[in-house]
């Protein structure tokens, strides 16, 4: 389904349900949901069918947020019907048109008395209301407040250094849009840091906070639609999904580390950029969006410096702790005198000091499992996902071949397919080898290993964080999940074991992603106290790392917005990733072929520059071999443009054995 249908009022004619309720309507031979988007009697050539239901105690959406659904159809060219199942998901359908027996809620125990919470900066009373502001949280805060009285839309970038206090002038802010009378909606990039957002955001506002991300139970879920509906809810916090909640009267949104990838849906259309929806909310809405990190998108940097966002600078530790001092590891130099080390000595040395001085240590490597691949030992043949052109990755913890694409896995122990030898060489380090290793050269320390299989349990992240705040475990050894906004006030040392990871990748961000990343893990050091960072590099002379060893965002950003302007990627035009894939990669080549004759003249007239067709570097997953086209262009009405006119054009054979789409502002190439 594409397209809304009409359908008759019958038993509701006498009093009309409001545009943005919700209803069940009958669709060939089943009952669905759906939203009334216009009532009016038009002139149809066919007979409609009735309205079956009503939602329940007149359950409806804001006029904002179906004005919201119209704009996410658009702009990211999905059908509004899927628009609409991507914003209501069927666990708000289910709660609406699917009532269940709940069991009796037990007695209430008597209540604890409120924690003391760490807010990141300052450690206070759950109870506490007032926090004494740094001079540079301070001016923040009157520049933002400005804007919420009265309050009104202006976009601000709020610039701060790891341990600046962000979280707190979130908070103080929150309070105020509060007593406004205003909601306030907080987007996180991090399932994993949301209950710890949730813990600060509750004492310190003293009133209910809903969290909303795809790692809730049945019963969170059914809560959170219940409260939502009911108009409970004025303070949401949550993943990438909370900014698609259907509220109304918002005063205030964060959009907190909006440089994340992960705000960006990849997969499922409708492929939207939270980021980007928050500040079409903001504008709709008429509040202030708040955009923070120590490590900006350059596309939010370089509008600040235009003046299109208001720029907000914090460069001093809210703690009074100086920054932590980096230091450039040459793993040459390291081979030289020891052979392959996955720790070098200077980083060797100082994690054993901080374990013997009852302080702790994070370790980083963004690579899951044992060993990159597997490769026979007779005939020198990788072992490959036979769905994907993929290097199957060993997971010593599972016994385990493992695809990182689709999920294909065979026994660690299966014989190789063209020579049947069942002895095998392992290449490359994973986090599951690291951590085998730090067991044995710091017995008795304790290691927390935090990565998307240790922590696929509901609760599993927060746990073995929450551990590793307490001191049950001196090291830390994770993948990116570890640079997202924990405070640890023990870690003073943090390593990061490859920090040439990434840097090979065939896409134009990969310089700015791993500087921020880099930055980011690096900021979990010494946040109370004086803290030190190895950069372990084989290429030390790479000026990257020379801007993260200085911690010198502006240096970096100048160098690499060169680049962007003259290559005329983003910000200096907007991009459209268009894809054709299919099971036949002869057919998938000449479909995209066919499709860029298609779109190549209506690109001359809108002065979009077009890059291919070829084929994607992944070039095939699931079974789907994958073509690309890229068009740069410099607004999106008219790539929009180009887009419709080319699928009108666009005729191929066999056009059911692919499937074409399109993403607007992909943010990976690959």
């Amino acid at each position: 389904m594409s397209e809304p249908f009409w359908y008759d009022l019958g038993a509701f004619a006498s009093e009309p349900p409001p545009i943005g309720a919700i209803v069940q309507v009958p669709l060939m031979s089943k009952t669905v949901p759906g939203l009334i988007l216009e009532i009016g009697r038009p002139e149809l050539a066919f007979k409609t069918k009735p309205i079956k239901a009503l939602a329940p105690n007149g359950a409806h959406v804001p006029a904002a947020w179906m004005e919201m659904l119209q704009w996410l159809a658009a702009y990211y060219f999905t059908p509004l019907p899927q628009v609409f199942s991507a914003c209501l998901p069927k666990p708000a359908l289910d709660y609406l048109f699917k009532p269940v027996k709940l069991k009796a809620a037990k007695p209430a125990a008597t209540a604890a008395p409120p924690p003391a919470i760490d807010m990141g900066d300052h450690s206070a009373p759950a109870a506490a209301l007032g926090f004494t502001p740094t001079p540079e949280q301070a001016v923040a805060m009157t520049a933002i407040e400005a804007a919420l009285d009265p309050i009104r839309f202006q976009t601000f970038l709020l610039h701060g250094v790891t341990g600046s206090g962000k979280t707190l002038v979130y908070l103080h802010l929150a309070r105020r849009a509060l007593a406004k009378g205003r909601r306030v909606l907080v987007l996180l990039p991090e399932i994993a840091l949301t209950p710890q957002a949730l813990a600060r955001f509750r004492a310190f506002l003293g009133r209910p906070v809903l969290a909303l991300h795809s790692n809730l139970s049945a019963a969170e879920r059914r809560e959170l639609w219940r409260s939502l509906f009911a108009r409970e809810a004025d303070v949401i916090v949550g993943a990438r999904s909370a900014a698609l909640c259907p509220i109304d009267n918002l005063g205030l949104i964060v959009v907190d580390e909006e440089h994340d990838g992960s705000y960006k849906q990849h997969d499922a259309a409708p492929r939207y950029n939270a980021r980007d929806l928050a500040l079409w909310r903001g504008r709709r809405e008429g509040c202030p969006v708040v955009l923070g990190s120590a490590t900006p998108a350059l596309e939010s940097y370089q509008a600040a410096l235009a003046g299109k966002y208001r720029l907000l600078e914090m460069n001093a530790r809210a703690t009074g702790a100086g920054r932590p001092r980096l230091r450039i590891v040459d793993m040459r130099a390291q081979h030289a005198l020891q052979g392959p080390l996955l720790l070098s000595i200077p980083l060797r040395e100082a994690v054993q000091k901080a374990v013997q001085e009852d302080g702790q240590a994070i370790l980083f490597l963004n690579r899951r499992g044992y060993s990159h691949r597997r490769i026979c030992n007779a005939c020198g043949k990788p072992r490959e996902c036979p769905h994907c052109i993929s290097p199957l990755v060993y997971h010593k913890s599972k016994q385990a071949l493992i695809c990182h694409y689709c999920g294909f896995n065979v026994p660690a122990a299966s014989p190789c397919l063209t020579c049947s030898n069942d002895t095998w060489l392992d290449v490359g380090r994973g986090i599951e080898k690291v951590e085998e290793y730090l067991d044995e050269i710091f017995p008795g320390a304790g290691i927390a290993r935090l990565d998307r299989d240790s922590t696929s349990a509901i609760g599993g992240a927060e746990r073995i964080l929450e551990g590793f705040k307490r001191g049950d475990q001196k090291l830390l050894l994770g993948t990116q999940m570890v640079a997202k906004g924990h405070d640890f006030p023990k870690v003073n040392v943090v390593g990061v074991l490859d920090a040439d990871a990434g840097l090979g990748i065939s896409d134009f961000r990969a310089q700015e992603r791993s500087f921020q990343l880099i930055t980011q893990v690096a900021g979990r050091a010494g946040r109370h106290g004086q803290g030190e960072v190895y950069l372990q590099t084989y290429r030390p002379e790479n000026p990257l790392l020379a801007f993260a060893l200085d911690q010198d965002y502006s240096s970096f950003f100048k160098a690499e917005i060169e680049n962007r302007r003259e290559l005329e990627y983003p910000p200096f035009r907007r991009l459209l990733l268009i894809e054709i894939s299919g099971d036949n990669e002869a057919l998938v080549d000449e479909h995209m072929r066919e499709f860029a004759l298609a779109f190549a003249p209506l690109a001359e007239q809108a002065d979009i520059i077009v890059l291919g067709p070829a084929f994607a570097a992944l070039k095939k997953i699931k079974d789907q071999y994958r073509a690309h086209l890229v068009a740069k262009g410099k607004a999106p009405n008219q790539m929009q443009w180009a887009w419709q006119q080319a699928l009108l054009r666009y005729k191929p054979k066999q056009p059911q054995k692919t499937k074409l789409r399109a993403d607007m502002d992909p943010l990976s190439m690959l």
